[in-house]
């Protein structure tokens, strides 16, 4: 890592801005609520943020596929079976998915 570093994560990003006594000075602008704000991290806390968004990324994909066999006529029990889900928690998964692309569609008019 070293200055001017900017990592993208989902919602936002962070940028180095300096390093001081072996700390990292961050500028973290998160898009979802128009914020910015500085925080000095640790290696460890710059790691472990890392790895958490890592994850949440790959919780995101996992989630779309889900989704998009699910319309493809896959049962909530054969997808829950596959990613080690309750058929209940497939089934919140696809209902969370469908208002987040209904969310970005304008209503009809008739």
């Amino acid at each position: 890592m070293s200055l001017g570093d900017r990592i993208d994560f989902h919602g936002g990003s962070y940028e180095i801005r300096g390093k001081v006594d072996g700390r990292y000075v961050i500028r973290i602008r998160n898009c979802e609520k128009n914020v910015e704000s500085y925080r000095v991290w640790t290696s460890a806390e710059r790691e472990e943020f890392d790895r958490k968004n890592a994850r949440r990324q790959d919780n995101l994909e996992r989630n779309a596929q889900i989704y998009e066999r699910n319309l493809a006529g896959e049962t909530f029990k054969a997808l829950g079976a596959e990613f080690d889900l309750s058929p209940s928690r497939v089934s919140q998964l696809c209902a969370q998915q469908k208002r987040k692309e209904n969310r970005g569609k304008a209503p009809v008019k008739t």
